[in-house]
C-alpha cells in the first residue's frame, strides 16, 4: 500500500506544481498584445476595460440595433446579409456577442470551482479522518476522490479574450491550486506517506 500512496502523492504533486506555475505564466507572464491589434484596438479596449457584464451588455446593445436596421435594409433590397457579414455593424456585433458569451462562460466556471471544490474538501476532511482511525484504503478512496476533483477544477485554462472576469478566474484557479498543494503536503505529513519504515538494528 505505501509504494501506491507513494505513486499517487508524486503524481498529484507533479501535476498541482506544474498547473500552479501555469496560472502564475498565464495571470502575469502571457502576452496578450499582438501586431494586429491596431487594426481593431478600440473594440477591444472596450471589451478589456468592461468591469462587468452589464457594461457589457451597455456596449453590445447600440450595436445590435445597428446591425437589425441594416438587416432590414438590406431586406428590402432583397440582397443576402452574408455579403456584409464581415463589414461594420455586423463584425462588432459578432466580437461583442462572442465576448459576453465568454463572460458567461468563464462566471459559470467560477461558480463551479467554489462548488466542487467545497465538495473536494469535505472529502478530504473525511478521507483523512477514516484513514487515520478507521479504514486505510477506504479513506484513501475518498482522498484520490478528493485531489481528482481539485485537480480536475483547477486544470489549466486556455487562454480567452482580456477581460476582468477572465483574469477572476486565473486568480480563482492559482488561489485553489496553492491551496490544494498544501492540503497535498498536510496529507503526505499526517498520513507519513513518505516515511521510511526503520529496521531494527542488530544486537
Amino acid at each position: 500500500m505505501k509504494a501506491l500512496e507513494k505513486t499517487l502523492a508524486i503524481l498529484a504533486f507533479v501535476v498541482l506544481v506544474s498547473q500552479t506555475v501555469r496560472h502564475a505564466y498565464l495571470l502575469w507572464l502571457e502576452p496578450r498584445i499582438s501586431v494586429l491589434d491596431k487594426y481593431d484596438q478600440p473594440l477591444k479596449n472596450e471589451i478589456a476595460s468592461a468591469r462587468s457584464l452589464d457594461e457589457l451588455v451597455r456596449r453590445y446593445d447600440p450595436v445590435r440595433k445597428q446591425v437589425d436596421a441594416a438587416k432590414e435594409q438590406a431586406k428590402s433590397e432583397e440582397k443576402p446579409v452574408s455579403e456584409y457579414s464581415n463589414l461594420e455593424p455586423y463584425k462588432s456585433e459578432r466580437t461583442l456577442r462572442e465576448a459576453i458569451k465568454e463572460w458567461e462562460d468563464r462566471s459559470k466556471q467560477i461558480r463551479e470551482i467554489w462548488f466542487y471544490c467545497s465538495v473536494a474538501f469535505v472529502l478530504f476532511i473525511l478521507g483523512t479522518l477514516l484513514y487515520r482511525k478507521w479504514n486505510r484504503w477506504l479513506g484513501l478512496t475518498l482522498l484520490i476522490s478528493s485531489f481528482c476533483e481539485f485537480i480536475y477544477w483547477t486544470s489549466p485554462t486556455f487562454l480567452g479574450p482580456n477581460t476582468h472576469e477572465f483574469d477572476r478566474l486565473l486568480v480563482q484557479k492559482l488561489v485553489f491550486s496553492i491551496v490544494v498543494l498544501a492540503l497535498l503536503l498536510v496529507a503526505i505529513r499526517l498520513n507519513g506517506i513518505f516515511l521510511e519504515e526503520r529496521k531494527p538494528s542488530p544486537a
